[in-house]
């Protein structure tokens, strides 16, 4: 599991783990995801760093990949130029290859299937799904770029790209799409996101695919906005 402190991660983590799975989890802070088991080994490394992704892999596992960009403290602002996917997965394709790994479950996004040109102007009115993909304009870029990576890489892969998450119970809503045409503004919990993760260890029902995965539970951004300035305030950012 690259990316084990990610939120995705950490709820992947616990459910392989009661599922009987071994884990080795790569996060720059492991001690950040708080989770003891003998079944579980936590290894410091970077994506940036593909030797210490090489140290994370044995050669015959799945390597499922969570990390993501760190959330904009004002996520009405623009965000620069992006490096970080096309970075982790130039190194994590690179690692692979070197110690045989071959099965690659990556988290993308939805937001690659709406992205922005680089070049638009900032969008008129009040909606804050467009102005957050416009925002995000090379976010998702660099995201479609890794992605392209990843289906010439030769590996044997499945291209997660989840709705926006929320931290729910389970609703066994999941809904696919392989055609580019997922829906926006859609949720899915983290539960039903890592359960379906999980499938694709050993499903091949994916396999060679970006998935959109959705449910019919639209997003209010503006309750999700308010949720967010909320959480930020009781971590003290």
């Amino acid at each position: 599991m690259i990316g084990a402190t990610a939120r995705s991660g950490r709820v992947i983590i616990a459910q392989a783990l009661e599922a009987g799975y071994e884990v080795v989890g790569l996060a720059r802070s492991p001690g950040k995801l708080k989770i003891e088991h003998d079944r579980l080994t936590m290894i410091k490394g970077d994506v940036r760093d593909q030797a210490s992704l090489e140290a994370a892999l044995t050669g015959g596992e799945a390597v499922i990949c969570m990390v993501g960009y760190p959330t904009p403290k004002d996520p009405t602002q623009q965000i620069g130029e992006v490096d970080l996917y096309t970075v982790m997965g130039a190194n994590l394709i690179a690692a692979m290859r070197k110690k045989g790994s071959r099965r690659l479950i990556m988290a993308s996004s939805t937001g690659v299937e709406h992205r922005v040109d680089p070049n638009a102007t900032r969008p008129e009115g009040e909606s804050m799904s467009d102005l957050w993909r416009f925002n995000a304009r090379y976010l998702y870029g660099d995201m479609a770029d890794m992605e392209a990576m990843i289906a010439d890489s030769g590996l044997d892969y499945v291209i997660l790209r989840p709705g926006f998450m929320v931290e729910e119970p389970a609703r066994n809503d999941l809904k696919f799409s392989t055609d580019g045409t997922t829906p926006k503004q859609r949720t899915i919990t983290y539960e039903d996101f890592a359960a379906f993760t999980l499938d694709q260890v050993r499903s091949d029902d994916y396999l060679g695919n970006a998935v959109g995965i959705y449910s019919d539970t639209v997003m209010d951004p503006v309750a999700e906005m308010k949720k967010f300035q909320e959480k930020m305030q009781q971590m003290g950012k």
